[in-house]
């Protein structure tokens, strides 16, 4: 009799001990998962489409109808042979994770684990019944509480994609193999295929979030310290939350649909809170429309160019510290200003800055998902997008008198031209072809996804072309206008009267007086840090000079250094956020690699070449704050001194 089987007077007094230790290990590990099934347990009758059998090497097997099909989960004859032979089919050099589908007993997972202890394995199992029926069959408490399997019991396709995009953006896994039992092939073939569809559209958003970071990080950190003095001259959105409650908003983005019904703002601008995302914001002037919000978050100089550009003084700027430094700083008239869910930077500076209570907006792939948000967080409702193509229709990037409309349009032209696979067709809300990309659709898929989460709402789409969005319906804007924009309401007297409200409360000296004591505080600790990175380098580097030495000592002298480094709010809530995308990818990158090196030492010499590069790139982080951080007060001071000289 095989090991796992216990003895019991009765059959049923062994089915109720198994499935009692696998709840109770369930509870520890996944206890939603363990009150779920607890309750299938109590409540499934007799009748199931699971049945245990028994092969004819005397293990458990199950027999499962689904749908047409009926087929045995593991072999008739011998289940842990086959387990056997199908790992060690398995080759997981150059992954890290292993996801299979089907649970069915075990056995194959089991033979999964002794094969790769070290590597993660994500189980699928998208038949309840028949993880309830392992439950009540087999002890498999060790795989519950291995720290290396994760159970995922789902036939939800979306949300179990999720998980692996939750799982890559916390660094546990990165590369990824799918396998299946056999006999799950058939049946699960379309749902499974669907599942990998599923992945690689999160897969894809996780490497543009990555991308973003990394190509980014230089560029926000100079943006926020360079942006920092116009918090004394902004007042924070939380003052506005709510502001606009039941008032409809229109987000307008620049996609060349915009040219289809922009000359309908004109006369909105009493009756809806219009907001411009990015580019919008130009074509809206050159049309004779000024929108209420324009809304700033890119941190490449190009955004800079499009605030240079605005002609009215009176258009509230709401902007977070990403943003390019120039136009922000450029543009006089009255700011509102935002953190978001992405740098954690901010909570950080409101807890300095004595605000309490105010809450991160989501920002999404674009400008436009944020726009969408920030409407939200004011009350507004119905919200109305327009302009939103999310496509290239005629290889068209903006509509007309869009500041960068030209170069764009030449830029997509070349790439369709050169076959660049970054462009895809899709097809729009009218069922033609249409060219985009994954950036845009991350766009749309922030969208369905904040819809999702924020039923609270009418979303309505009046672009009148472009690819559509689910949770969106679709209307021509004269109608939505005639529909929900029927009222007037004093937009701009509201906005106006809340940001007068926050500069009688908190003067602006007040506001100075906070910022610089932060800059100082920041300069500081990134004089004192700064030396212990560098230190840091040296200790890795004399490692490298010489592998095979013995370097306890140095090695105790980094791990206080690191300790020293990452106990500090710089590298928390600063250094941390804008580098772990980098660090994560060169960690991935090594771990996989260290695989295929077959000596000892080079296999040390390579894992340390890993992180000398992760403590440059923290380093480098810390000296360009300290430099930053440096020349900002430095600069107040200046102005100070002017300022002082020309009252004299």
């Amino acid at each position: 009799m095989p090991a796992f089987f216990k003895t019991f007077d009765r059959q049923e007094d062994f089915m109720v001990d198994v499935f009692r230790l696998n709840i109770d290990a369930l509870k520890e590990n996944y206890l939603p998962l363990a009150r779920f099934f607890e309750n299938l347990n109590e409540n499934t009758g007799n009748e199931s489409s699971v049945i245990l059998e028994t092969s004819k090497s005397g293990m458990p097997n199950f027999r499962v109808k689904k749908g047409e099909h009926t087929f045995f989960v593991h072999s008739p004859y011998d289940p842990r042979t086959e387990a056997i032979r199908w790992a060690e089919k398995i080759d997981l050099k150059g992954f890290d994770t292993i996801a299979v589908l089907g649970i069915g007993c075990g056995y194959h997972i089991e033979e999964l684990e002794k094969k790769y202890p070290d590597k993660n394995k994500i189980v699928i199992e998208p038949d309840r019944n028949v993880f309830l029926k392992l439950l009540n069959t087999r002890d498999i408490t060790h795989l519950i509480s291995s720290k290396n399997i994760l159970f995922i019991i789902s036939d939800n396709t979306e949300e179990i994609a999720k998980v692996f995009l939750l799982l890559r953006e916390e660094g546990e896994i990165d590369s990824v193999e799918f396998n299946e039992l056999l006999s799950y092939r058939k049946v699960y073939e379309d749902w499974w295929l669907e599942l990998k569809k599923e992945y690689i559209k999160f897969a894809r958003l996780h490497q543009i979030n990555t991308n973003t970071s990394v190509f980014f990080a230089e560029a926000w950190l100079t943006n926020l310290f360079e942006g920092m003095w116009q918090l004394t001259k902004s007042v924070h959105i939380k003052e506005y939350k709510s502001a606009f409650a039941n008032i409809p908003a229109i987000v307008v983005s620049a996609g060349p649909a915009l040219n289809k019904n922009v000359h309908l703002l004109k006369e909105l601008y009493n009756k809806a809170v219009i907001i411009s995302a990015g580019s919008a914001l130009n074509i809206l002037e050159s049309r004779g429309i000024t929108p209420h919000i324009m809304v700033g978050v890119d941190g490449g100089e190009a955004e800079s160019r499009i605030f240079n550009n605005v002609k009215s003084n009176e258009i509230y700027f709401a902007y977070s510290l990403s943003v390019h430094y120039d136009g922000l700083k450029n543009y006089s008239g009255p700011k509102i200003y935002f953190k978001t869910n992405v740098l954690g930077y901010g909570d950080w500076i409101d807890e300095k800055l004595g605000i309490e209570g105010a809450e991160n907006l989501r920002s999404g792939s674009s400008v436009s998902n944020l726009s969408l948000d920030i409407a939200r967080y004011m009350g507004c409702n119905p919200i109305i997008v327009i302009g939103q193509n999310l496509s290239f229709p005629n290889l068209e990037s903006y509509a007309d008198g869009a500041v960068l409309k030209q170069e764009q349009d030449r830029h997509i032209q070349q790439c369709v031209e050169n076959s660049n696979k970054y462009y895809v067709l899709e097809k729009d809300i009218d069922g033609n072809d249409v060219y985009t990309t994954h950036s845009m659709l991350s766009i749309r898929f922030y969208f369905e996804e904040y819809i999702k989460n924020h039923p609270d709402r009418l979303y309505l789409n009046g672009s009148e072309e472009g690819l559509p969005i689910k949770g969106m319906k679709n209307m021509p804007l004269k109608e939505i206008v005639e529909k929900y924009c029927t009222k007037e309401y004093d937009i701009k007297g509201i906005l106006d009267k809340k940001f007068k409200e926050e500069f009688e409360a908190e003067n602006v000296k007040a506001k100075e007086i906070k910022i610089r004591r932060i800059l100082e505080d920041i300069h500081k600790e990134s004089t004192e840090i700064r030396q212990k990175a560098i230190k840091r380098i040296d200790l890795i580097l004399d490692i490298l000079s010489n592998i095979r030495g013995s370097h306890n000592d140095k090695w105790e002298e980094i791990d206080r250094l690191t300790d020293e480094i990452e106990s500090s709010d710089l590298y928390k809530y600063f250094v941390e956020p804008l580098s772990k995308y980098f660090i994560q990818a060169v960690k991935n990158e090594r771990e996989r690699k260290m695989e295929s090196i077959p000596d000892i030492q080079e296999r040390l010499k390579y894992l340390y070449e890993g992180l000398l590069i992760q403590y440059v790139e923290v380093k480098d982080k810390i000296v360009l704050i300290d430099d930053l951080s440096q020349k900002i007060i430095e600069n107040i001071d200046k102005k100070e001194a002017t300022k002082c000289l020309s009252m004299v």
